[in-house]
């Protein structure tokens, strides 16, 4: 089989992948949009404890569960730490901007700042940037490390404005359904 082919037959399962998780989406009925809400507030409740405030006995709640693991609504299960405790309150969001836009450009741009531990988050923005990075670190001597000794080393990089964040007021994994 030539490449061409393999392309158009991998193109045609990514489509039914992704349709079969849309229907299956939008199979989610309210008892799986309530046991998000409980999951995404406590990772560590048990199909029983759920069974307790939903009005639903164990099995099909723990069966709810997995479908929603298998579909990949729920991605992970995680601890969420306390960036103070840990000394890494600082947080800074880079704002970024490249000077070249090709796939391969971005690419290699995109691979690279993910290699950072530092990187929290990195995101694909509209309008004046075209990157927003969050990083946290101890204090503002280690971003000034962070950035002379990994930053500097990342091509195509044309422009980066940094803020520092005085105050965190709300930060959460929580997605409202």
């Amino acid at each position: 089989m030539n490449e061409k082919k393999i392309g158009v037959i991998k193109k045609k399962q990514y489509y039914l992948l992704i349709k079969s998780i849309i229907v299956n989406l939008a199979a989610m009925d309210e008892f799986d949009k309530k046991i998000l809400d409980f999951l995404q507030k406590n990772a560590k409740l048990t199909a029983k404890e759920l069974s307790n405030s939903l009005s639903l006995s164990q099995t099909p709640i723990y069966e709810r569960i997995k479908k929603l693991e298998k579909l990949g609504v729920i991605k992970d299960y995680v601890a969420i730490l306390d960036a103070d405790i840990v000394n890494k309150g600082f947080i800074v969001f880079m704002n970024i901007t490249i000077k070249e836009h090709s796939h391969k450009s971005r690419k290699v741009f995109i691979d690279k700042l993910s290699e950072f531990k530092d990187v929290a988050e990195l995101y694909h923005t509209s309008g004046s940037y075209d990157f927003l990075a969050k990083v946290r670190f101890a204090n503002v001597k280690e971003y000034r490390d962070f950035l002379v000794d990994h930053i500097a080393t990342v091509e195509n990089i044309s422009d980066i404005d940094s803020q520092i964040v005085l105050e965190e007021i709300k930060s959460s994994t929580y997605i409202n359904l």
